[in-house]
């Protein structure tokens, strides 16, 4: 008699093992479902934190923009903060300090002068003030975020000491006051500094996510829906929350703008700020994305 071909024993085996094959049925379902709606592609929003506290309705300053790419496709996350004192070219063509556009036009001509600046596509904006962090962070359960002696001697400074998130040099959990001073501190050194701490409070933020449910989530973004408002609608709003629930914990990547060796202090219609050299970090800026090289004039 000649032996069973390959497939008539496997076909032989999991007729025996019922439970085996429920199983296995399951987990090609369960990759299917994967495959199906998973989501896919890029996108990039821009942050913007007012310098105020309490109602989103108080115009200001932006004193933090940060640019975050979100990458559906490969589950990961690309920050980018842009010094507040920066100058760029708005709509115009008249040089402007970046977080003066927003409180003499709007979040829009922002968005728009960012994309002519620096061959962006950006598909859509946030706005978050002081208020909207300490909710935040406090509605996650806190962060955790590596601190220097410094940091944490700041912060215990100026935020006040909480008996229950101790601060010393090494990983400290952080509650929404004392992430709230960290992201806006500058005194330690400059504004370059400031935007690299945001960029690690961001990092922490997102790792937190990993702790949390689903259904936590949902639950955080319906009690805090008025906390920021946005470009988008709220039903894309809930879209763009379904596929972030994808990228819990994701890896995180951080850049600050303008980029080391490439700006100078000085003065621009009359008034002093950061001056950078403009085709240079706009290449690095697309390196940092995985953009395609800027077109050059």
């Amino acid at each position: 008699m000649q032996p069973a071909s390959l497939p008539a024993r496997v076909r032989a085996f999991f007729s025996r093992h019922r439970k085996l094959r429920i199983a296995l049925i399951i987990v090609l379902v369960l990759a299917l479902l994967l495959l199906l709606f998973h989501p896919k592609g890029t996108k990039t929003y821009l942050i913007l934190g007012i310098d105020n506290y309490g109602s989103l309705d108080v115009n200001g300053r932006s004193d933090v923009m940060m640019l975050v790419q979100i990458d559906f496709t490969r589950s990961d996350i690309t920050t980018v903060t842009f010094a507040r004192d920066m100058f760029i070219p708005d709509i115009n063509g008249r040089e402007q300090k970046i977080n003066t556009i927003v409180r003499s036009h709007d979040e829009d001509t922002l968005v728009a002068s960012m994309e002519g600046a620096f061959g962006l596509s950006i598909d859509g904006w946030f706005r978050v003030n002081f208020s909207t962090l300490v909710l935040l962070v406090d509605a996650i359960g806190g962060c955790d975020v590596e601190l220097s002696a410094k940091e944490a001697r700041y912060l215990d400074r100026t935020a006040g000491k909480y008996p229950e998130n101790p601060l010393s040099e090494g990983m400290c959990h952080l509650n929404g006051a004392q992430s709230l001073y960290f992201a806006r501190c500058r005194s330690l050194d400059n504004d370059l500094g400031r935007g690299e701490r945001q960029n690690r409070l961001m990092a922490a933020m997102v790792r937190q996510t990993k702790h949390l449910s689903i259904a936590r989530i949902i639950d955080i973004f319906k009690t805090l829906n008025g906390a920021w408002r946005s470009s988008l609608s709220g039903g894309e709003q809930v879209r763009l929350l379904a596929s972030a629930l994808w990228l819990r914990g994701a890896e995180t990547a951080s850049v600050g703008m303008p980029f080391e060796g490439h700006w100078h202090y000085g003065e621009v219609n009359g008034n002093n700020g950061v001056v950078i050299n403009l085709p240079e970090n706009t290449r690095l800026l697309h390196e940092a994305l995985g953009l395609p090289a800027p077109a050059t004039e």
